[in-house]
C-alpha cells in the first residue's frame, strides 16, 4: 500500500544514513571517491500483445528474480482507495488451476516466495527463485495474473486485515499528518488520497477487484523483468508460452497533476499530545527536470541525511526531536520536497524557526566545498551499494520507464552528483524552497502549539 511503501522507503533511508553517521563519528581514514555505476547489459523482447520483457544476466549466485511491473497502482483506485492493494493481494489467493496453498508450496519448492507491492503509479507481482526454476516461476506468475480465482471468502479475510491496518494508520500521528499534508498539496487528486474510509473499504466487492485487474493489469501496460543467473533461451521460450494468450487492454489515460498553491497551515487537534508531528513542504520538479539532481543533492545536505544541517540543528544541538528528515518524494509528472519531524510540544515553534533558518541560510550562502564533498561521497556510495542486487537493478530500470528516462540517467548519476557545485546547491534552495509558499501540517495540542506558531516570523503570511 502507499503508506507501506512510504514507510519502507523512509526506514531504508534512515538505516543508510544511520550507518553513514556512525562511520563519520568514528573518523575513519578518508575513503576514495566511489566509482561510476555501470548499468548491466540487458536483452529485450516484446510479445505481440505488447508485453515488454527484459533479461538481465546479473551476478554469480544461482538465483533469479522474476518481476512483472505494471503501470498501475493507487492512482487508478478511483473513489475506492486501496482497491489496487486488495486487487493485487487477491492474485495470491489461488487460481483456477491451483489453490493458494498449492501456489505457495510450488514457489517454495523453487526456493522462493511470492511478493506483491502496490505503489501510487507502479505496482508489481513476482518472486525470487533458484535460477534453474526460472522458467517454472514464469509459468506460475502467468497463471496468477491470468487465472486468479477471486473468491468471496478470500476478499472478506483481506478486507478484515485491511480494516485493522486502517485503524492503526488513522491513529498514528505520522500517518495523519502525512495524509493531511498531501491533501493540502494535491487536493482530490489520487496523490492526495492516502487512506480509505472504513465504509468505503467495507464496500469493495469481488467484482471490483476482478474489474480492477482486468482493466489495469494488462500486457501493454506491463514489463516483465528477469534478473540473475538463468538460461535465457529457455526462459525466453517459457515467457512466450506462458503469456502469449494474455489479452491487451486499454492504455491508461494520463491524469493531469495540479498542485494547490501555498502557503497553507493546518493544525489537527491531538489534545494533550506531548509531541507535535510536523510536515512542511511544497511541490518540486520531478525526475525528468534538469534541476532534479541538484535538488536531490541540496535536499541531502539540508535535511536528507543523519548528519545534515536541519538534523544536526534540531536533533543534535537543540534536542527538540529524535528523527527529523527531509525527502524528495517522486510522482509521475510531479514531486514533493518536505521536512518531517516529531518534536516536543513545547518546542514546536522553536523547531520551525530553526528549520526556516536553515533553509534561509542555505539559500543565501553556498556551503563549503568540504561539506558538499562529504554529501556527494555519501550519495554516490549509497547509490552504488543500493543497486548491487538483482531486485535493485529491476527497480531502477522500472523507475526509468515509469518516468520516461533513458539509461544515461543511471549511467551518469554518480558523475552528475559530483558535478553539482556549492553555488548550485544554494541557488537550488533559493529557487525551490520558498518559505512563503509552503504547506505546513501540525498534529498536536492546539492550546500548546498555536501561541508558538504566532511567534514564528516565517508563518505570518500562512492561513
Amino acid at each position: 500500500m502507499t503508506m507501506k511503501l512510504m514507510q519502507t522507503i523512509i526506514a531504508s533511508s534512515l538505516l543508510a544514513v544511520l550507518s553513514f553517521s556512525a562511520a563519520a563519528k568514528e573518523l575513519p581514514p578518508a575513503g576514495g571517491t566511489p566509482g561510476e555505476f555501470t548499468v548491466p547489459a540487458t536483452q529485450e523482447i516484446t510479445l505481440d500483445n505488447g508485453l515488454k520483457v527484459t533479461f538481465i544476466p546479473y551476478g554469480k549466485t544461482p538465483k533469479a528474480t522474476v518481476r512483472l511491473v505494471t503501470n498501475t497502482g493507487n492512482i487508478d483506485d478511483g473513489e475506492q482507495v486501496w482497491l489496487a492493494d486488495l486487487s493485487f493481494d487477491m492474485l495470491r489467493q489461488g487460481t483456477a488451476n491451483q489453490s493458494a496453498k498449492a501456489l505457495a508450496e510450488a514457489v517454495a519448492s523453487m526456493g522462493g516466495e511470492i511478493a506483491t507491492s502496490v505503489g501510487m503509479d507502479s505496482s508489481f507481482i513476482g518472486m525470487d527463485v533458484l535460477g534453474e526454476f526460472t522458467g517454472d516461476a514464469v509459468a506460475v506468475l502467468a497463471d496468477m495474473v491470468m487465472n486468479a480465482s477471486f473468491n468471496e471468502a478470500d476478499l472478506a479475510r483481506l478486507k478484515t486485515d485491511s480494516q485493522r491496518e486502517l485503524a492503526v494508520q488513522k491513529s498514528d500521528p505520522s500517518a495523519i499528518a502525512t495524509e493531511a499534508f498531501y491533501q493540502s498539496l494535491y487536493g482530490n487528486h489520487p496523490y492526495g488520497r492516502l487512506f480509505p474510509t472504513a465504509e468505503s473499504l467495507a464496500a469493495v466487492t469481488v467484482n471490483d477487484t476482478k474489474t480492477f485487474i482486468s482493466s489495469n493489469l494488462v500486457p501493454n501496460r506491463s514489463h516483465l523483468y528477469v534478473s540473475g543467473v538463468f538460461d535465457q533461451a529457455a526462459v525466453s521460450k517459457a515467457v512466450k508460452a506462458a503469456f502469449a494468450d494474455w489479452q491487451q487492454g486499454a492504455e491508461r489515460s494520463a491524469k493531469t497533476v495540479l498542485t494547490n498553491p501555498g502557503p497553507t497551515l493546518e493544525i489537527i487537534e491531538r489534545t494533550g499530545a506531548p509531541q507535535s508531528t510536523l510536515r512542511l513542504g511544497l511541490a518540486a520538479v520531478d525526475a525528468t527536470h534538469p534541476d532534479y539532481t541538484k535538488l536531490s543533492v541540496m535536499n541531502t545536505l539540508l535535511g536528507g541525511a543523519f548528519s545534515s544541517r536541519i538534523t544536526s540543528n534540531i536533533r543534535e544541538d537543540k534536542g527538540y526531536t529524535y528523527s527529523p528528515r527531509s525527502a524528495v518524494v517522486d510522482r509521475v509528472g510531479s514531486a514533493v520536497w518536505y521536512e518531517g519531524a516529531d518534536v516536543t510540544a513545547e518546542a514546536t515553534g522553536a523547531s520551525l524557526m530553526e528549520i526556516f533558518k536553515e533553509i534561509a541560510l542555505l539559500s543565501d550562502e553556498a556551503p563549503a566545498e568540504e561539506e558538499l564533498k562529504g554529501v556527494q561521497n555519501y550519495m554516490a556510495g549509497i547509490f552504488v551499494l543500493r543497486n548491487s542486487s538483482r531486485s535493485a537493478i529491476i527497480s531502477q530500470l522500472a523507475f526509468l520507464e515509469l518516468h520516461g528516462l533513458d539509461k544515461s540517467y543511471l549511467q551518469n548519476y554518480v558523475q552528475n552528483v559530483y558535478g553539482v557545485t556549492p553555488e548550485q546547491v544554494s541557488e537550488t534552495a533559493k529557487k525551490y524552497l520558498d518559505a512563503g509558499k509552503m504547506h505546513l501540517t501540525v498534529v498536536g495540542d492546539t492550546a500548546t502549539v498555536m501561541p508558538q506558531l504566532k511567534e514564528v516570523e516565517a508563518l505570518k503570511a500562512y492561513h
